[in-house]
């Protein structure tokens, strides 16, 4: 089989309201310019722009950096593998603003693995890596360990 990337997908509700606190400039200079008429100087309207743009360009540089795929064999996440075989034990790490899947082997490797970010979205698909460690006995705590 060939693998199957994992990708950080979806908008999360923190993320919509972060996108919409950072719009707030960009609106009240087209509600000044609408409303009252009054002439927003370029440099300020431009910067407004920009700020509207942070909270997209960070959620796009953190999906563009996450590479994760999994396959018949092993779970692969930034150019390490895991086989199936040995993974010793499968934790859930819940934070505020992620949950992190723990893939470890006896004590010498651990591979982490994001399943939700607050800001960056939920990885998919989960359900082909879930089937994968219930074949061999490590099924992710909790069903798909996302709530």
């Amino acid at each position: 089989m060939a693998p199957t990337a994992l990708r950080l997908r979806g908008i999360t509700p923190s993320h919509a309201v972060s996108a919409a606190i950072a719009a707030l400039p960009i609106a009240w200079g087209a509600w000044k310019a609408g409303v009252s008429h009054a002439v927003v100087p370029a440099p300020l309207a431009a910067m407004c722009a920009a700020a509207a743009l942070v909270p997209w360009i960070s959620r796009m540089l953190a999906r563009a950096s996450y590479r994760a795929k999994c396959d018949d064999i092993a779970v692969h996440v930034r150019n390490e593998s895991l086989p199936y075989k040995t993974i010793t034990e499968v934790l859930i790490e819940r934070t505020p603003r992620r949950r992190i899947l723990r893939l470890r082997r006896g004590e010498s490797i651990e591979l982490q693995l994001i399943l939700w970010d607050a800001f960056a979205g939920r990885l998919q698909p989960i359900d082909v890596l879930a089937k994968k460690l219930a074949e061999h006995g490590r099924p992710i705590p909790d069903g798909d360990g996302i709530n």
